[in-house]
């Protein structure tokens, strides 16, 4: 596989989200490569993290009025990103009102007010400390072990690949949930830092090649493969096995070095 290809599809393996985390993003910032436009997709996996549920047809609006929820209890983090990003809270607000008055439920509501937060989360990750960026990856890493383990293998697919539509928390065990909210807040409410170390990218190359020849051998996964389960034509049981085991790659090495990597993975590539 070429090596762009390789650190494509580590940014995918990388995307599951933690949390998701836009996935327009990723596109944008990966664009130099010059691949295939299903490659970009991929690419804004972690981004689009777990990207807000479809819009409701009116046809639903007509059948029932959806349980409206004051705008600071519709996210658990609602506290913290008012009192760091104004901007942020703003957008929440229009997007969380908006969707009221379009009569989409609650679901649909809160999900769609988290795809932006992961949209803020994923432009910071570039910006965060070594330990931060660690235990986000980390994260993202156990909520693909749980629903692995309880087989939820097609969400996990789909989170992996960032296409899980609505709110991934219902499928988590209450202790990850909390989890997942407390590491969302503390990317919130951290310092960017502009001087943050990134891995070089002749160095991330070699390393991203070998995090992923890694995670196909413990996954039991042909290189042939790789391209249809990104692709997500193939086995979601595997797609699963093999995002996790990439990032469980990455983690096995020192949190700086890993940290280094998965800022200049963030960065897609950026100086």
């Amino acid at each position: 596989m070429e090596t762009a290809a390789i650190i494509i599809v580590a940014g995918a393996a990388l995307a599951g989200a933690a949390l998701g985390f836009a996935g327009g993003l990723a596109a944008r910032r990966w664009a130099s490569f010059g691949l295939p436009a299903y490659w970009f997709a991929l690419a804004g996996a972690f981004a689009s993290g777990l990207i807000g549920a479809g819009v409701v047809g009116d046809w639903a609006g007509a059948l029932f009025t959806p349980e409206r929820v004051a705008v600071d209890k519709v996210l658990p983090y609602t506290d913290a990103i008012k009192a760091s990003d104004e901007a942020l809270y703003e957008r929440i607000e229009t997007s969380i009102l908006r969707d009221q008055a379009d009569g989409k439920p609650v679901e649909v509501v809160r999900a769609n007010a988290k795809a932006l937060v992961s949209s803020y989360v994923a432009d910071k990750i570039p910006g965060l400390s070594d330990e931060l960026t660690y235990e986000l990856y980390a994260t993202t890493r156990d909520v693909l072990a749980h629903l692995d383990a309880n087989n939820e293998v097609q969400a996990c697919a789909d989170v992996a690949l960032g296409r899980y539509k609505g709110d991934i928390d219902p499928l988590l065990s209450p202790d990850l949930v909390q989890r997942n909210d407390s590491t969302i807040v503390r990317v919130i409410t951290a310092k960017f830092d502009s001087d943050a170390v990134k891995m070089p990218a002749e160095q991330f190359t070699e390393f991203a090649s070998n995090g992923f020849a890694q995670a196909t051998q413990v996954a039991g996964i042909g290189p042939e493969e790789v391209d249809n389960l990104l692709a997500g034509e193939g086995d979601p049981a595997k797609t699963c096995k093999l995002m996790k085991g990439f990032i469980d790659a990455v983690l096995s090495h020192p949190a700086n070095v890993a940290a280094a990597a998965l800022r200049r993975l963030a960065a897609g590539g950026r100086v």
